[in-house]
């Protein structure tokens, strides 16, 4: 049971963060590449530059866990998710979050 509920979570994880390599300008993908930059510079900042197809951006920042920083992103609740990305930096977990 404990390997099957591993398995939903990484494969969950995986649906939340998307895979980029075959999908350019994919809302998901600008949110993980401005995710991954905020973590290469360990710090929780509004990146700047394209965000998709989106109106409002959010960014958040959890040594606890990739769901956490999620739910720390402005707006987060108040607005439709359109993009979703996370990245581990070395101090934690990196967020962006794309709405409509």
């Amino acid at each position: 049971m404990r390997k099957l509920a591993w398995i939903f979570i990484i494969g969950f994880s995986s649906v939340l963060v998307g895979t980029c390599e075959n999908s350019v300008g994919c809302d998901h993908c600008v949110a993980k590449q401005k995710a991954q930059q905020q973590a290469s510079e360990g710090r929780c900042r509004h990146v700047g530059g394209t965000m998709g197809s989106g109106s409002y951006e959010g960014v958040g920042f959890s040594t606890v866990s990739a769901d956490h920083a999620i739910s720390r992103c402005c707006y987060w609740g108040q607005r439709t998710a359109i993009g979703i990305g996370v990245a581990k930096g070395r101090n934690g977990w990196y967020a962006t979050v794309l709405y409509r």
